[in-house]
C-alpha cells in the first residue's frame, strides 16, 4: 500500500483476432478519479525496444515485435488494448467500461496443425506462423536411425496432444513502480521470480541505464514457472510512473490470470519406437509440434526443447535418436515455462508409447 500511489488497470480484447478500426476514451476521462487513459499509439515513444525474449533457439527463428499495448491488431484474447490511471482502483476498472472500442473481427488460428498450413496468417509481416525447426539427431553411425526403424521386427507410433495448462497460483500477480523524486531512478516491487532479470530487460526495455532501476520482489506466492518472465503490466507500471512521477500500482484481477499471465504445454506430439525380435529399442524418432502463442515471451521458444534431451526416459536406448520441433503461432495466450518447461511431456510421451 503506497501513499499517494495510482490505480492501473488494463483494457483487454475479447477477440482472439481483430484489427482495431478505432479507440474512443472521452468518456471514460470523464469517470471521477480517472487522471490518463492511454492507448498502445499514446506509448509507442515509451519503449526503447519491443518486449524481451532471450532464447533465439535458431539463427532463423522469427520473432514478431511485441509491446506492452497492442495499436492496430489484437492478437490473442486479453492482449492489451488501452491503459487507465486513476486515484483509486474501482475508479480505474470502472473506466475501463467506458471506453469504446471498435474491432473488425480477423479468422482466429487456434489449432496447431491449421497455424503449421499457414492458411491463416497471424503476423503477415513474418509471412508464415512457423517460428523455427529445431532438429536433434543423435547417430551412432550415419542413417542408423532409419536403418533400425527399416529392419524393426516391431514398431510403435502414437501421437499425443499435450493440452495447454494455466498456471492459477492462489496469489496473483502485483506490481508497484515508485520513481525516485530526481535522478530518474525507479524502484520495481514485483511478485517476480526473476528480479535480477527483470531489472534487465526491464531496463533495456524502457531505455534506460541498468543502475536506474532497482527490483524488489516481496512476498511472490505460486509461480510455478508463470511469475519467471518480464509482463507487460510491469512496464506498463514503470513508464508510467515516470511519465507523471508519481508511484502506480496495478494487481490482477483472477479473469486477467486467465489470459494475460502466460499459459503451459500446447504440443502435438508423434512418437516412434523401433524394437528387435525381444523387444529391445533400437532407434526413437519424435517429431513435435509446439505451440508459442501470439508471441514469444522471455523463453517461449526454448521450453519445448528442454524435452528433447528426455524422451529416451530411463530406458537403454542406443545413439539412434532423431528430433524435430517445429512451433508455431497461434491466437493464443503466450506459452513460456510451466512445471518442468517441457520436461514432463516427454516424459508422458515416452512411458504412454513404451
Amino acid at each position: 500500500n503506497i501513499p499517494g500511489a495510482l490505480h492501473l488497470s488494463v483494457l483487454r480484447s475479447p477477440f482472439a483476432h481483430a484489427k482495431i478500426k478505432s479507440i474512443d476514451v472521452s468518456a471514460a476521462l470523464k469517470i471521477a478519479g480517472v487522471v490518463a487513459v492511454y492507448t498502445g499509439k499514446d506509448l509507442q515513444s515509451a519503449w526503447a525496444a519491443p518486449m524481451p525474449c532471450a532464447w533465439p533457439v535458431t539463427p532463423d527463428m522469427k520473432n514478431p515485435p511485441h509491446y506492452p499495448l497492442a495499436s492496430d491488431k489484437v492478437n490473442y484474447v486479453g492482449d492489451g488494448v488501452a491503459a487507465v490511471l486513476a486515484t483509486n482502483e474501482t475508479a480505474s476498472r470502472d473506466a475501463l467500461d467506458a471506453i469504446d472500442v471498435e474491432y473488425e473481427a480477423l479468422p482466429a488460428v487456434v489449432d496447431l496443425e491449421d497455424a503449421l498450413s499457414d492458411k491463416n496468417i497471424i503476423h503477415k509481416d513474418l509471412g508464415t506462423n512457423k517460428s523455427y525447426t529445431w532438429p536433434l539427431l543423435v547417430e551412432e553411425t550415419p542413417g542408423c536411425v532409419a536403418d533400425a526403424f527399416k529392419k524393426a521386427k516391431y514398431k510403435v507410433k502414437e501421437r499425443y496432444v499435450q493440452q495447454r495448462l494455466i498456471p492459477m497460483a492462489m496469489e496473483p500477480r502485483a506490481i508497484a513502480a515508485v520513481p525516485q523524486p530526481f535522478g530518474g531512478d525507479i524502484t520495481l516491487y514485483s511478485a517476480t521470480q526473476i528480479p535480477h532479470i527483470l531489472k534487465v530487460m526491464t531496463a533495456l526495455t524502457l531505455g534506460i541505464p541498468e543502475q536506474q532501476v532497482r527490483v524488489v520482489a516481496p512476498s511472490v506466492g505460486g509461480g510455478f514457472g508463470s511469475k519467471l518472465d518480464v509482463y507487460a503490466e510491469e512496464l506498463l507500471c514503470m513508464a508510467l510512473a515516470r511519465k507523471h512521477n508519481t508511484p502506480v500500482r496495478w494487481v490482477e484481477e483472477r479473469s486477467e490470470n486467465t489470459q494475460a499471465t502466460i499459459q503451459g504445454r500446447g504440443q502435438i506430439q508423434e512418437i516412434e519406437l523401433a524394437a528387435d525380435d525381444k523387444g529391445k529399442i533400437t532407434a526413437v524418432r519424435v517429431r513435435i509440434i509446439g505451440d508459442m502463442g501470439a508471441y514469444l515471451q522471455l523463453v517461449t521458444p526454448g521450453v519445448p526443447l528442454l524435452g528433447a534431451f528426455l524422451y529416451a526416459g530411463v530406458y537403454d536406448i542406443p545413439k539412434a535418436y532423431d528430433f524435430s520441433c517445429t512451433s508455431v503461432f497461434t491466437n493464443l495466450t503466450p506459452t513460456d515455462a510451466y512445471r518442468g518447461a517441457g520436461r514432463p511431456e516427454a516424459t508422458y510421451a515416452i512411458e504412454l508409447a513404451i
